[in-house]
């Protein structure tokens, strides 16, 4: 299974903390990218749709706390998670900015309750094994080259009897042709002409992404039969393919309509749905702080707590100190930490 490499982490840390400076101290950087008045108004959308879709969740009687966030980005949605439906969780992400800046928004949106904060390498979630009831994302799988393995670590965490839940991400369409490029979005107050002509054009042409030129994976090509077999991990499946805003639906597994399922084929769309792990209740951790894990000692095959000091989180077993920034703990491996924030690395402390 092909993972994401060090230059794709890399250009997540310098690209999103370049989007901060856009978004959160006012830079202009990116004429492409959104700025912060229109960030306020996408963010606040995402916000309402996740309180609609978590709410959902839980009315079918799924735990919700200890969560764990991954690809959490600015936390707008761990802050949901906090303010309006009471639960405590991690927002996890590698961009130590994106994370930081969540204190900004809970500012700008009146939630003031903030989630654990965690920085940390999704291909080793420092979290024991069978401790999070629920576990969910947003429009982060296609970041990496092959959702599997992601999907496998987050299985390892999830509680046995858990729910994974997860949402747009994308499916690969059969009628694309790439012969160039377009902008990924239309502005702002286009009209209904401009956007009906916009996405035409992308029947034959390839979004042009800012984030791939700095190395982040936009993967717009996973096929149907390939979330099915990385969704495969969990025991039990409920997911949808969704086309054309919604207006073609199918299940991915089980019995579907063939003329919807052809229309998603052809014209790709988004999936998402929820996953369960088997397994009588009752493993999971009181606490979000509870199922921290050591992720060098992770690395090594061992589960090892790591305690909360001052300005830190020690692992006792091992020794390993990891560093608190701005209420954001980077549970990331010694050498994975050096290569992505040298700046904290025991060596330039040093030096320094």
């Amino acid at each position: 299974m092909e993972r994401q490499a060090l230059r794709n982490q890399k250009g997540e840390v310098e690209f999103r903390r370049l989007l901060v400076r856009q978004q959160v101290e006012g830079a202009q950087i990116f004429s492409d990218e959104l700025d912060a008045r229109e960030m306020m108004r996408v963010l606040g959308k995402r916000m309402e749709d996740t309180a609609a879709h978590i709410r959902a969740v839980a009315n079918q009687g799924v735990t919700l706390a200890p969560y764990l966030e991954i690809g959490a980005e600015r936390g707008q949605r761990s802050l949901v998670m906090e303010n309006d439906l009471g639960a405590h969780g991690a927002a996890a992400d590698i961009s130590f900015d994106m994370l930081s800046s969540a204190a900004h928004w809970a500012r700008a949106f009146a939630r003031p309750q903030l989630p654990l904060r965690v920085c940390c390498d999704i291909y080793n979630l420092p979290f024991r094994s069978d401790s999070l009831p629920f576990v969910f994302c947003y429009e982060t799988l296609h970041h990496f080259p092959d959702p599997a393995p992601v999907l496998a670590e987050v299985r390892r965490v999830l509680a046995p009897a858990g729910t994974f839940f997860f949402e747009e991400e994308p499916f690969r369409r059969a009628l694309r042709q790439k012969l160039f490029r377009t902008p990924k979005s239309v502005p702002a107050g286009a009209g209904v002409l401009t956007r009906l002509l916009h996405a035409l054009v992308r029947f034959f042409s390839e979004p042009a992404y800012n984030e791939v030129s700095y190395g982040i994976i936009e993967n717009h090509s996973i096929s149907i039969g390939a979330w099915r077999a990385a969704l495969g991990v969990f025991d039990e499946r409920d997911a949808t393919l969704s086309s054309l805003k919604g207006r073609f639906r199918s299940r991915l597994y089980g019995f579907a309509n063939p003329f919807t399922v052809t229309i998603n084929f052809l014209v790709g769309g988004s999936v998402g749905g929820q996953c369960r792990k088997r397994g009588a209740p009752g493993r999971a951790a009181a606490r979000i702080e509870d199922a921290l894990a050591c992720p060098l000692c992770l690395r090594q095959g061992a589960e090892n707590p790591v305690r909360e000091q001052v300005d830190a989180f020690v692992c006792p077993k091992c020794g390993t100190s990891y560093p608190v920034r701005e209420g954001v703990v980077f549970l990331l491996v010694p050498a994975k930490l050096a290569e992505l924030y040298p700046e904290l690395s025991p060596a330039a402390a040093v030096s320094s």
